[in-house]
């Protein structure tokens, strides 16, 4: 008898079938055995052999079928088709009769837009409408390029951009930007191979949520993707988004450094924005402090001038980068080089520019 002609699996299938989040049924080999009409509508299929789960490593144990049922959140690696990504989920492991269990995934996202967000964005990356734009950064004082941030672009099916606005905050904000971390890091290969062939120095940042980056798997994904492209300590680094994840300050410290270790600079964006806090300088293993461009948009008013200084005099005293984003004029930039920022990035500087385009500059 499988799993889902047991009696009690049988009712959770009735129960979930139409229900509006993800869920689908795993047997104790992780392989798929029922998939509820979210699921459907999220992959794109009714058949489930199309879908298929890295094992991983339960949390907990349901031996008894009186037993209150374990669960846990990871981030499991899924192969759908021709792809491979990494999905947010909640694990329940389920107990039955004769001592045996199953899984329940739940795909953890909390709204229909999130929903949607998800499904469109698993049909970029399964279509390869997934780009990399590149947007230089500069010293203020010199003028030299000293690093490049790295802007996820998604295309539609008539290859359009889709605006970040529409998509990224979504699957940011619900901790589903893990979903893209496998494909972008495919496509940075390219600005590497691009690098050593020119001989160019100077770091590639990757923006990164801080929920996908408190994952426990994802310091290995990035150290092996250095050692696969034989990468040098400094010419990759981590731009840290969504702070608010990082609640557990303790274990982001302890990953923090492990990269930092490697070689791996970390940057804490949009800094003096949303949830952002001193106490990350404080906490974390924080080499460069991005400011938000909401200080570029009102540099020239007397009281964000006092801000700037005082971040910068904190910058100085930790030894830590610091930088501006969002300059787009000379009397920004000027002003910013007068108060001690040391580096800048906007269209005053550059556009952000996909890697052919980006390439004929050098």
């Amino acid at each position: 008898m499988t799993i889902i002609e047991d009696q009690q699996a049988k009712y959770l299938i009735k129960s979930l079938q139409h229900h509006p989040s993800p869920y689908l049924i795993l047997s104790k080999n992780t392989g798929i055995e029922w998939m509820n009409k979210s699921s459907q509508y999220v992959f794109d299929t009714s058949n489930i052999e199309d879908i298929n789960i890295t094992p991983f490593v339960s949390h907990g144990t349901a031996k008894k079928i009186e037993a209150i049922g374990s669960s846990f959140q990871s981030d499991l690696e899924l192969s759908l088709r021709k792809i491979k990504f990494l999905l947010r989920s909640r694990v329940h492991e389920i107990p039955l009769d004769k001592e045996e269990s199953f899984f329940l995934v739940e795909v953890l996202a909390q709204s229909e837009a999130a929903l949607d967000a998800l499904k469109n964005t698993i049909a970029c990356l399964e279509n390869d409408r997934i780009d990399m734009a590149y947007q230089k950064q500069y010293d203020l004082k010199t003028g030299d390029l000293v690093s490049v941030e790295t802007l996820l672009r998604l295309r539609d099916e008539a290859g359009n951009i889709i605006p970040n606005d529409e998509l990224i905050p979504l699957i940011e904000g619900e901790s589903l930007f893990s979903l893209v971390v496998i494909a972008s890091m495919q496509k940075l290969k390219e600005i590497f191979v691009f690098k050593k062939e020119k001989k160019l120095d100077f770091t590639v940042f990757l923006n990164i949520s801080a929920y996908t980056a408190m994952q426990e798997n994802f310091c290995n994904l990035i150290l092996d993707f250095v050692s696969e492209n034989d990468l040098n300590p400094g010419d990759l680094g981590l731009e840290i988004t969504e702070t608010a994840e990082l609640e557990d300050r303790t274990r982001a410290a302890e990953y923090f450094e492990k990269l930092q270790k490697h070689g791996i600079p970390l940057a804490l964006d949009d800094f003096g924005a949303g949830y952002s806090s001193l106490s990350y300088l404080r906490d974390l293993p924080i080499t460069l402090v991005k400011l938000d461009k909401n200080f570029s948009q009102t540099v020239s008013r007397e009281d964000t001038q006092e801000l700037v200084k005082f971040v910068v005099t904190i910058c100085k005293n930790m030894d830590l980068g610091m930088l501006a984003e969002g300059i787009e004029t000379k009397e920004e930039e000027e002003t910013f080089t007068k108060l001690g920022c040391q580096k800048g990035q906007g269209y005053f500087h550059h556009r952000p520019q996909f890697l052919e385009q980006f390439k004929e500059e050098f």
